[in-house]
């Protein structure tokens, strides 16, 4: 085996890394897509590279400062292995849709090292993001035992979009006391980043992310409005953590766009109860909002049950069996709201038309007779007030396009007076309530 000397390698590597960070300083859209909503993990893995090759076989000298022998690590030179771990698998499933849910407490629970700025960026980032359709694993072993070295490919669906932006992340993955798999962000030791960095520059791992950068490049080519889109989105990231920062800094509290909506409906729930029904043929019922929760049960088409919460991810709180549990809002329609203690407002609000045009939100369901006294623009640039869904047609049970968050800037084309507005948003036309609009 070849042995390599250890000041060579540190130079070679330097020198590869410098032209990287020049390619990746002229080309700002591949280093955005990279990060890929998630930051790259801290423990730097970088390109650079050097690879001493002989008989498909490579040998590099590392060695700590106070080791009194030089440790010596053999770096095969072996292909990447497409999702061979299902273990592996799981977790990065598991942590990319924790990323488009916000959930900051069960990306807490498999990876290290997330300090209170990264919870903050991972809660704004959330609200651009609805769902990773495509997660896909390449791995190479690492140093030790049971820890790996994984290249994560991605497919992101942002909202207000249909294309799925393709993107790339490296993580060192290791197993802990129980068995279990976890993403391992803290700060390594040289030796281990020395071994990190060879390996996510050999020949396969190179191609791999060239591939993803190309296939970006393209997907921006073809579509300017999404590519603005994605070219502005870090600077207005960096714009709202840091504000979100500037606040608990001040000791104010932070205003999540989930919370405002929660709000909002535990306020309707207090004056109403609504019942819903289920549309879809079967459909299952989980312990959380979430497509990988504990499956409780099934509900089918026609039964009705209470509805407690509707979340802006896409999910509904209902009683199911006496208890709490989630089920896909696509497949529940709202279909009676009894009034709990009748008010002034609900008696000259009596409408039947209003009520058949209910939607699920607490975000857009409100009676067209609101539509006579709001005082939203009718032209220019106008502000939602809080969080709205954004549907296809001026009607609460047209498709829903995505939603805006509040203090998020639409260009209104046209009011209605049937209590909607014509908008554009993200590159779409659309429609949402004229009440939400200043």
């Amino acid at each position: 085996m070849k042995k390599v000397d250890f000041k060579e390698l540190r130079t070679k590597t330097l020198d590869w890394f410098k032209d990287i960070k020049i390619l990746i300083k002229e080309n700002k859209r591949i280093a955005f897509i990279i990060m890929g909503f998630v930051a790259l993990v801290a423990l730097a893995i970088v390109l650079t590279t050097v690879v001493a090759k002989k008989n498909n076989t490579a040998e590099v000298v590392l060695a700590t400062e106070d080791a009194t022998e030089a440790e010596e690590y053999v770096i095969p030179d072996e292909p990447l292995e497409v999702d061979a771990y299902p273990e592996i698998n799981n977790l990065m499933k598991k942590y990319y849709q924790a990323v488009a849910d916000g959930d900051v407490e069960t990306i807490k629970s498999i990876k290290t090292a997330v300090d209170e700025k990264e919870s903050i960026v991972i809660k704004k980032k959330s609200q651009y993001i609805d769902s990773y359709p495509v997660v896909t694993c390449y791995t190479k072993k690492g140093s030790l035992e049971d820890t790996f070295l994984v290249f994560a490919y991605y497919e992101v669906k942002i909202v207000g979009y249909d294309k799925q932006a393709p993107g790339l992340n490296a993580w060192y993955v290791c197993k802990n006391e129980n068995g279990e798999y976890y993403i391992n962000d803290d700060e390594q030791d040289e030796t281990l980043a020395e071994y990190c960095k060879i390996i996510s520059v050999q020949d396969d791992v190179v191609d791999l992310n060239n591939t993803v950068n190309v296939k970006f490049n393209e997907m921006l080519e073809e579509d300017t409005e999404f590519a603005k889109f994605m070219t502005e989105l870090p600077d207005k990231l960096t714009a709202e953590v840091g504000e979100e920062l500037a606040r608990i800094e001040a000791g104010e509290t932070i205003e999540e766009p989930s919370e405002t909506e929660e709000e909002t409906e535990t306020e309707t729930e207090e004056a109403v109860e609504k019942k819903v029904r289920i549309t879809a043929d079967v459909v299952n019922v989980r312990s959380s909002d979430s497509s990988t929760a504990d499956k409780l049960g099934t509900a089918r088409h026609g039964e009705e049950y209470t509805l407690v919460e509707e979340k802006v991810n896409g999910w509904s709180k209902i009683i199911y069996e006496d208890k709490e549990a989630f089920i896909s809002s696509e497949y529940v329609e709202v279909i009676s709201e009894e009034p709990a203690e009748a008010s002034n407002e609900d008696t000259a609000s009596n409408d039947s038309d209003n009520k058949n045009n209910k939607d699920n939100s607490s975000k857009d369901s409100n009676s067209n007779n609101n539509a006579a006294t709001d005082n939203s623009p009718t032209t220019g640039t106008a502000k939602v007030n809080t969080t709205v869904k954004f549907r296809k047609d001026a009607s609460a049970s047209s498709e829903q396009l995505g939603v805006i968050y509040g203090g998020g800037k639409v260009e209104v084309v046209e009011k209605k007076s049937n209590g909607w507005t014509k908008i554009k948003y993200n590159g779409q036309t659309g429609y949402v309530k004229s009440e939400y609009l200043e």
